[in-house]
């Protein structure tokens, strides 16, 4: 016997529902069918189809092939109804209907109608490279182009030097004298620029961030160590003689060498 069920035509899909009875047991039965497009009739692959009971509960779940086909084996006779939902189309919701091995259905059919779905506006902004301190490029192309001797905050940091002079002497030609008392008292000097005992006869020219720090009035020298700490340098650069000093630093005194300071404030 065959049976052909009727839906209200509320719902947005036709449903032809059917059951097979052949090889069931008498108390089970066995639910099949192909869920469709609606416009299209091209069967959807990948749709979930859920059976659920009479309260809405799930039994079973399952998800069509490619042909759009699936199949529920062993449900026992009963109330059930479907629900099935495939990305861009409307979820479909059945009617409770009886199950009974009493019937056989001839087809079991499930047209889906597409359902366009609104995602958020997708806003596409242009990165640039993070841009590097114009300090940091002009310190690579001083090293790569051999220009003078560099100390890094990482050598710093290693080091952790009470004071800066201290890893400047440790650089070959760099030497220091008194010239006042207390551990900031020193002067330094580039070896090409003693012409005698007493030291240096003129000064290292000394740099601040860029800025030319040294004094050029007679007992107007600058210590090292009176202008900055340790822990706020970011990169020492060492120039010993006239031909290793760039441009940016040339000065009448540059022959005594210069040593030019970059501290960690001075970075964008």
């Amino acid at each position: 016997m065959s049976r052909r069920a009727h839906l209200p035509a509320s719902l947005a899909a036709l449903l032809l529902l059917g059951m097979a009875a052949a090889g069931a047991s008498p108390a089970q039965i066995v639910l099949e069918g192909r869920v469709l497009d609606d416009e299209s009739e091209i069967p959807l692959a990948g749709a979930r189809v859920y059976l659920l009971n009479r309260y809405s509960k799930l039994v079973k779940h399952t998800v069509t092939d490619d042909s759009g086909h699936f199949r529920f084996d062993g449900a026992d006779r009963g109330w059930y109804r479907l629900e099935v939902s495939a990305v861009g189309y409307r979820r479909m919701v059945g009617p409770p209907l009886w199950w009974t091995v009493d019937h056989e259905y001839t087809e079991f059919q499930i047209r889906l109608t597409p359902h366009a779905v609104l995602l958020a506006p997708v806003e596409i902004v242009a990165l640039s490279p993070i841009s590097r301190s114009p300090i940091f490029e002009n310190l690579d192309f001083r090293r790569t182009r051999g220009f003078g001797i560099q100390i890094s905050r990482r050598e710093i940091e290693e080091r952790n030097p009470a004071r800066l002079t201290d890893m400047l002497l440790e650089i070959p030609g760099v030497y220091s004298s008194r010239t006042g008392s207390g551990a900031r008292g020193r002067q330094l000097s580039m070896g090409r620029s003693l012409f005698g005992p007493g030291g240096g006869s003129c000064p290292v020219q000394i740099f601040l961030d860029g800025m030319l720090a040294t004094r050029d009035r007679p007992g107007g020298d600058i210590q090292v160590d009176d202008l900055v700490s340790p822990l706020d340098v970011e990169a020492v650069e060492v120039f010993r003689g006239l031909s290793s000093v760039p441009p940016e630093f040339l000065t009448p005194e540059a022959r005594c060498g210069v040593i030019a300071i970059w501290t960690r404030r001075s970075l964008p």
